[in-house]
């Protein structure tokens, strides 16, 4: 293993200890909501939805966007883990404890965040007046798996840059067709 690499997991490592001794009560059952599995891409093809409606757009181009968007970044995360197979901060830190329950599949790229980030990101790109409260609202889900304790900051910071890629290339192709 590199040098970087060694810094890198040891940096995270330190910044999830430095999140779970930061871990407040009020705040986590905000945390436990948006980490729920209808906030990580149902909530975001909804507002999609909701925007093409009030739009009366013939087409939902914006849900179909947001729902592309979350498709493909679920089936990348999913490849992307089978390769990476990290192991989730509870089983790799007996010290760490999770306050929602373990999903058996490797950590590394957070779903939740590839998920949230890419709907997020096709609404904003689309529906400019939302990117405010959807990019928000996918950061919560993201933050929300490293305060939850399932996930590293590196799962988080990948999982998001993955989505928000995966949005712009959705959006790109979404505004080819549709010119």
């Amino acid at each position: 293993m590199s040098e970087l690499l060694r810094q890198l997991l040891s940096w995270d490592a330190q910044a999830l200890e430095a999140s779970h001794a930061l871990r407040w009560s009020p705040v986590t059952p905000l945390f436990v909501l948006v980490s729920a599995w209808w906030v990580k891409w149902p909530l975001f093809l909804a507002v999609g939805g909701c925007t093409d409606a009030a739009r009366r757009a013939f087409r939902p181009w914006t849900a179909m966007a947001a729902g592309t968007s979350v498709l493909l970044a679920a089936s990348l995360v999913t490849l992307l883990k089978d390769l990476g197979d990290r192991a989730r901060p509870p089983v790799a830190h007996g010290d760490i404890e999770a306050l929602v329950s373990v999903p058996a599949s490797a950590s590394f790229p957070s779903g939740h965040a590839a998920t949230a980030f890419a709907g997020a990101t096709a609404i904003a790109l689309l529906a400019p007046r939302l990117r405010v409260p959807v990019f928000a609202l996918a950061a919560l889900v993201a933050l929300s798996r490293i305060y939850l304790g399932v996930h590293y900051v590196l799962d988080v910071i990948a999982g998001s840059a993955l989505g928000i890629a995966v949005g712009f290339a959705v959006v790109a192709l979404v505004r080819r067709v549709r010119a």
